[in-house]
């Protein structure tokens, strides 16, 4: 069994969707309807779900045709088919019809063991639906949002979007769709890349991506900047915890790409982000990088209880942070 990325699966005899993010298993399976449709209108499209699911229902609609005809049949919950439908699908499995495209959709769980090894040892393709965590991974998907709608995003505002939505994969989804809805052009017009302030005009309410933009202010040493930016949020109502939050995830990425030997592919992140915090790391040493991850695992503390008031505790961090990159 070989896996595949859910914008690139291709059709096959076998299809294979195995995980628990949601998301990624309707888009994979929205992709497969999609090239069916492209490689023949006629297409039939079964979905044995609820009543479809009586006895021999794969053998109804996946039969030889008289005619021929392409059919794509798609098992939406196999982690909770009924044992006869598992049972036909182990006998399919062993010889699958031509024209027909079966779409298996397992949702995570241990029911279908024997149906899944069944499928691994046949080299069916299998789409990871895993849950989405790392960030370079969320790039990648807004990445892919953007291309299934024929339009592109500059690298760095997919960083930008994932800094501000990158907590839940649906609204990461929702908030590209708005992004590309908003940035359509005129017929007849040209549509542009997509930048990172068309992302920061979309965002600016975001607590997380005002937060992104006072550690950068702060890690430059931009301390009039960073406190301005500061006092805005905390204006707007920001909540002390998701601002630290944002803040060390900067720094972290900082003392990450300062370590010997460190890469892209090591670090997990694309090239061009290694080279931008790279070119910034220079600015810093391990003394002062040491003096920023202090102070900002004290605001952590503080802010979570530990201190007296979280709001000082954060202006502080950034003063903190501001004077270790200019002590180096």
């Amino acid at each position: 069994m070989s896996d595949v990325e859910w914008h690139s699966v291709a059709l096959a005899p076998i299809v294979l969707v195995h995980g628990t993010e949601g998301l990624i298993a309707d888009r994979a399976v929205q992709r497969l309807r999609a090239l069916a449709k492209e490689a023949d209108p006629s297409v039939e499209v079964h979905d044995l779900s609820g009543e479809s699911l009586g006895a021999g229902a794969l053998a109804q609609v996946a039969s030889p045709s008289l005619f021929g005809e392409p059919r794509l049949v798609v098992v939406p919950e196999l982690q909770s088919a009924p044992d006869a439908l598992v049972l036909e699908l182990l006998d399919y499995v062993k010889a699958p019809e031509q024209d027909v495209t079966l779409v298996l959709v397992h949702r995570g769980g241990n029911r279908g063991k024997k149906l899944l090894d069944a499928l691994k040892k046949a080299g069916v393709p299998r789409v990871d639906a895993s849950p989405v965590k790392r960030a370079a991974d969320k790039q990648a998907f807004v990445a892919a949002e953007f291309a299934r709608a024929r339009r592109r995003i500059q690298p760095e505002a997919a960083v930008a979007l994932v800094d501000a939505f990158g907590t839940d994969l649906a609204e990461l989804a929702a908030i590209s769709r708005q992004l590309i809805e908003d940035s359509t052009p005129e017929p007849g017009q040209q549509a542009e890349q997509v930048t990172v302030s068309d992302v920061r005009a979309l965002t600016s309410g975001r607590v997380e991506s005002t937060a992104f933009a006072v550690a950068d202010a702060a890690i430059a040493g931009k301390e009039q900047e960073a406190l301005q930016l500061l006092q805005q949020a905390q204006l707007a109502g920001a909540d002390p915890v998701p601002i630290v939050a944002a803040i060390a995830s900067k720094v972290r990425s900082l003392a990450k790409v300062s370590a010997p030997g460190a890469t892209p592919r090591s670090l997990g992140m694309p090239d061009w982000m290694l080279r931008n915090l790279s070119r910034e790391a220079r600015n810093w040493n391990d003394r002062s990088l040491a003096r920023a991850i202090e102070a900002v695992a004290r605001a952590d503390h503080e802010v979570k209880g530990a201190g007296r008031d979280p709001r000082w505790s954060v202006q502080r961090m950034v003063m903190e942070l501001c004077r270790a990159r200019r002590a180096r």
